[in-house]
C-alpha cells in the first residue's frame, strides 16, 4: 500500500505542471488572435471608416495577419493619403492615418465635394471649405488633376488668387480671379496667355473705364475682348 501512495505523490507535481501548461497554452491561444483595433490620426473623417476596414482581421491569428494588406485596404479610403499599420503579438491592430488635404471644392448639379491636390474626390466634411471652387469637373478626373496642377502658374501669371474654374471643354475653362472685374477664358496648359490677358485688361480699363464682360485667351497669340452690354441709356433708340 505504501508504494502506490508514493507513486501518486510523485505524479502530482507532474500533473500540476501539465495543467498549468495547458492553461498557459489556452491563454496564449486567445491572445495570439487579433482581438482589438486602434486608430488615430482621423480629424476630417470618422475613424469608424478605418476601423471597419481593420475589423476584417478580428479573430485572425496574429502571425497570419498581414499589416501590408491591411494598410493597402485603409489607403483605398478616399480621405487616406497614407497609413502605418502594425499587429502586436497580444492581438492589437494599431493604425496611424495620414489624411489628404482638401484644396478645392468641386460642384456639379448642386452637390459639392472636397478635392485634394491630386484631384481626388474626398466627399464632404465639416469645417472651413477651401476657397477654390471647381465647376463641372466631377466626371473628369484627369482634367481635374490638370487644372489643379496649373493653379500656381495661372495665379502667378494673373497676379491674384484663383477663386473658381468652370469647365467649358477638354482644354477650355472660365477662370475667375480675386478682384478681377471679368471672367477669363483660357487653356489651363497655357498660363502665359492669362498673363497677356491681364495686360490687355489693364489697357482696356485705361481706354474705356468700364470693364469688359469677358476676356478670351484660348487662341494662341490672339486675345478677344467681349465688351460689357450697354446700359439702357447707352442702347440705341
Amino acid at each position: 500500500m505504501i508504494r502506490p501512495r508514493r507513486r501518486f505523490r510523485r505524479l502530482v507535481p507532474h500533473a500540476v505542471l501539465l495543467v498549468g501548461a495547458l492553461a498557459v497554452t489556452a491563454t496564449l491561444a486567445g491572445a495570439l488572435h487579433v482581438r482589438e483595433v486602434r486608430v488615430q490620426g482621423c480629424r476630417r473623417f470618422p475613424a469608424l471608416e478605418v476601423e471597419g476596414v481593420l475589423r476584417t482581421a478580428l479573430g485572425t491569428p496574429t502571425v497570419a495577419a498581414r499589416p501590408d494588406e491591411l494598410r493597402a485596404a485603409v489607403r483605398a479610403l478616399p480621405w487616406v493619403a497614407d497609413a502605418h499599420v502594425s499587429v502586436s503579438l497580444d492581438g492589437i491592430v494599431s493604425c496611424t492615418v495620414v489624411e489628404r488635404t482638401p484644396v478645392a471644392v468641386a460642384t456639379d448639379g448642386g452637390e459639392a465635394q472636397l478635392v485634394d491636390g491630386e484631384g481626388r474626390l474626398l466627399g464632404t466634411a465639416p469645417g472651413p471649405l477651401p476657397r477654390l471652387r471647381l465647376v463641372g469637373f466631377v466626371p473628369f478626373p484627369e482634367e481635374r488633376r490638370a487644372i489643379l496642377r496649373a493653379v500656381p502658374a495661372l495665379e502667378a501669371a494673373w497676379g491674384e488668387r484663383l477663386e473658381s474654374a468652370q469647365r467649358l471643354g477638354p482644354a477650355d475653362v472660365a477662370l475667375t480671379f480675386a478682384g478681377a472685374p471679368c471672367v477669363v477664358l483660357a487653356d489651363p496648359a497655357a498660363p502665359e496667355a492669362v498673363g497677356s490677358a491681364r495686360e490687355v485688361l489693364a489697357a482696356w480699363l485705361a481706354a474705356h473705364g468700364a470693364p469688359p464682360r469677358r476676356l478670351d485667351a484660348r487662341l494662341p497669340h490672339r486675345l478677344a475682348v467681349l465688351p460689357a452690354a450697354p446700359t439702357p441709356a447707352e442702347a440705341p433708340s
